[in-house]
């Protein structure tokens, strides 16, 4: 996939937008445009590089982390913010829930992800209209296919964060192809829904080395699962039909037997495990920067606790820290949650044996004494490199992880217990719980279940942007964030407000 994405940089030199108007009367016949830039396979192939590359806002250097981080992890009871955020307003009225249309971590949010979602329907509209003589029919209905699972992943992100979006099924042609107005939720769905089964229907099981990363058809059906499963939450009419949906789709990746949890949870998150056999979808980054490629960022600076020498923009909150406790040492070796030491640096016996130091190799009173950080501020452990020498390096090329096996099977349990499948739920539980060293679970009823997975998905998927969502879905969303000290959070502050730059420029939107 890295070789495709590499090509992403001779895309940015092109149009790929054609207007119906003629504005000039004289065009250059070797400029490459829409209309003449798809070609062959090695077009199509860069039009899809192009699609690949607007995923998780990965596209300048500093703004990766400051528009990927804040805008899915501030709005989490999970974080308390360091104290360099406050010197932001757009970021800091993120975490406090009162966003306003003018600001610039949601509006590039947005920006970006309409992006995204161009270059798939290029790829759509092109590839999809290409002869055989051009690229051989298998190979173009795959890359038709990826463009609709790109297409659909790009628009669900949008509609888990805005109330109403635009629906773009095809890209802007010429002017009067731009003012699009907001479209129903419902439909919404129904078209990402629809994109998603399109992408399985043709999209290969595995690729080779040379390619992984790329959306499989299990991507998609596990991307179907959980978009299936976000619906039924929002309409209780129908909810057991998406939940059968979701059942379905989960079942083909799970039964598929290509995935499996990795021993090391930590592994996941800290460049030295990465497509693993966990991996369903994969940012796929790298430190490689052949013919100006770069697609290495300074995300670990951000993110490095105040106690390592960090910028100090995030930290664990006390309640993530206390749900992480709240089944005590009950871990096979006698430990809390094995996911508790790869997921935080706190302060505890583990990270202070000065036999064994565990914080690149010093104790965490040796770091936190070295920077003047109190002993009680906890800081993340996850998505930091291995080694200190990535630690300490400007910019790190390790992938993130966007849906791992075990997310999968939590919606799949979470699926199953909705349709009153409770002991089959608790199942697939037990197997993340036993990877992190705990003993199965307690309980049998479906509220037992429920709260289960909510503990789960907190310890299992901290900073991994689904704790934001789940509160909604779940409808625990301003109860929960007011009972951990977010205090004025209502239901009208569920969702981002549409950003200025599209009212401004949209006369479709008031």
């Amino acid at each position: 996939m890295k070789r495709y994405i590499y090509l992403f940089f001779i895309c940015l030199g092109l149009s790929f937008t054609a207007c119906d108007e003629d504005f000039l009367e004289v065009k250059s016949p070797d400029q490459l445009t829409g209309d003449n830039f798809w070609r062959n396979q090695s077009d199509a192939e860069a039009g899809l590089a192009a699609a690949y590359s607007q995923l998780e806002c990965a596209t300048s250097y500093w703004g990766f982390a400051e528009i990927k981080f804040t805008v899915e992890l501030f709005p989490s009871d999970l974080i308390k913010l360091g104290n360099d955020p406050y010197n932001y307003e757009d970021w800091f009225s993120i975490y406090n829930y009162n966003v306003s249309p003018g600001n610039t971590q949601t509006s590039s949010y947005w920006n970006i992800h309409y992006q995204g979602i161009n270059y798939a329907n290029q790829v759509i509209e092109k590839v999809g209209a290409m002869t055989e003589e051009q690229i051989p029919t298998k190979l173009k209905d795959e890359i038709v296919a990826e463009a609709h699972f790109l297409r659909g992943y790009y628009h669900l992100k949008l509609l888990l964060n805005w109330k109403e979006i635009i629906l773009q099924s095809s890209y802007a042609k010429g002017i009067s192809d731009i003012d699009r107005p907001l479209s129903e939720r419902a439909d919404c769905w129904s078209f990402i829904v629809d994109d998603f089964k399109a992408a399985a229907a043709k999209l290969p099981t595995e690729y080779t080395q040379e390619n992984i990363g790329r959306a499989t058809q299990y991507t998609a059906l596990a991307y179907l699962g959980k978009a299936s499963l976000y619906r039924s939450s929002e309409d209780a009419e129908n909810a057991n039909t998406y939940l059968n949906e979701a059942k379905t789709a989960f079942a083909s990746v799970v039964g598929s037997g290509k995935y499996d949890l990795v021993n090391s949870f930590i592994s996941l998150f800290d460049g030295t495990n990465q497509n693993s056999e966990e991996a369903i979808f994969e940012l796929q980054l790298s430190t490689n920067t052949d013919n100006g490629a770069w697609f290495k960022f300074p995300y670990h600076r951000w993110l490095k606790p105040a106690g390592l020498g960090g910028w100090d923009e995030i930290a664990g909150s006390d309640f993530l820290l206390t749900e992480f406790k709240k089944e005590g040492k009950t871990a096979t070796d006698g430990r809390y949650d094995h996911r508790l030491y790869e997921t935080l640096f706190f302060e505890d016996e583990y990270f202070n044996d000065t036999d064994n130091p565990r914080v690149y190799g010093s104790t965490f009173y040796e770091w936190w004494d070295w920077a003047g950080v109190p002993y009680n501020k906890t800081g993340f452990r996850k998505y930091l490199p291995a080694s200190q020498d990535e630690l300490n390096a400007n910019s790190i090329g390790n992938n993130i992880p966007l849906l791992r096996y075990a997310d999968v099977l939590l919606m799949y349990a979470e699926t199953l217990n909705e349709l009153n499948e409770t002991g089959a739920a608790i199942t697939h539980i037990n197997t993340v719980r036993t990877r992190a060293g705990m003993p199965a679970m307690t309980g049998s009823s479906i509220t037992d279940v429920r709260t289960q997975i909510e503990h789960e998905r907190i310890c299992e998927f901290a900073m991994e942007a689904s704790r934001f969502h789940d509160l909604r879905r779940w409808g625990k969303l301003t109860e929960t964030m007011n009972n951990h000290g977010r205090s004025g959070v209502t239901d009208a502050d569920h969702f981002f407000p549409i950003p200025e730059t599209e009212t401004n420029s949209n006369n479709s939107i008031d």
